[in-house]
């Protein structure tokens, strides 16, 4: 009698268990997935410590982690705000010490700061209206700098209580101004050559000026304050750089030169106004 392979008895068996209908065989399969899974077990247990190692769980978000995560972008930008303030008072007090020498208390400068509230282009050239006035010592004719000694105006004639106007050094209403030029490679000299130069603003953000074209003065020098009729606090001051000399046709020894201001008023947006001789906020 021919012996029957005991693989045709499983597969036979499995077949019939396929087509036996499922309530006969449900209560069976529970408990033989159970005994098939035992040795199984392990090598599960040891996959499932894998993903786990490879990529942990993450935990579920909650609202009370929401809230933490608010009140810590709140805070980072509150302390990001202030470190803008620590270097805006960093820039004034700078701007302080180079304007006084280091010595802002001694009586002989007095100084206050503003911001520039709004700008006023007009055929003259540009007016700033500034948040300070008379209640800070301000009065009109007082010279208004940036950056320690850079020029941007002066005090319009009609000063308010909290507010005032700058006219930028470029306007017209400004008038004649005398300066004198400073070769760029003589600016650190204990002695350097200066060339007088009467200055006046053109309404177009330049000044203009008359110069013997004999002169060693080229683009790029520096320009400085030297007017009786300033305050004695913008003497020295810088006014601008030379940009360009021009021939003029109808005097061939005399030439035109013009001067970009030191401060361009339409970009400032702080600056310090030295008050007048005996002023007090």
């Amino acid at each position: 009698m021919r012996r029957i392979s005991p693989i045709v008895l499983v597969v036979a068996c499995v077949v019939m268990l396929g087509l036996a209908p499922t309530r006969w065989i449900a209560p069976l399969t529970g408990d033989l997935s159970a005994v098939l899974w035992v040795p199984l077990s392990p090598l599960a247990h040891g996959a499932t410590s894998m993903r786990l190692w490879l990529r942990p769980r993450v935990a579920l978000r909650t609202e009370s982690d929401g809230a933490i995560e608010a009140d810590r972008d709140y805070y980072r930008g509150l302390w990001h705000a202030e470190q803008i303030r620590v270097q805006e008072l960093e820039k004034k007090l700078s701007a302080y010490e180079v304007t006084s020498g280091g010595n802002a208390q001694s009586g002989t400068v007095r100084l206050a700061a503003a911001n520039v509230l709004s700008r006023t282009p007009g055929s003259g050239g540009i007016a700033l209206k500034i948040n300070a006035g008379s209640q800070q010592g301000i009065s009109p004719g007082d010279v208004a700098i940036v950056g320690g000694d850079g020029v941007v105006g002066r005090i319009a004639p009609e000063v308010g209580a909290v507010t005032s106007t700058v006219l930028s050094i470029a306007n017209r209403s400004i008038g004649r101004m005398d300066g004198y030029v400073v070769p760029a490679d003589q600016e650190k000299s204990k002695r350097p050559q200066v060339i007088m130069v009467q200055l006046l603003p053109d309404g177009r953000g330049a000044l203009r000026g008359d110069i013997d074209l004999g002169t060693s003065v080229r683009a790029g020098d520096l320009v400085r304050m030297k007017d009786p009729s300033w305050p004695s606090g913008a003497q020295g001051m810088r006014i601008g750089v030379v940009t360009e000399i021009k021939r003029k046709d109808e005097q061939p020894l005399r030439g035109e030169i013009i001067v970009r201001p030191a401060v361009d008023p339409a970009v400032v947006g702080e600056l310090v106004v030295k008050l007048s001789a005996g002023q007090r906020p």
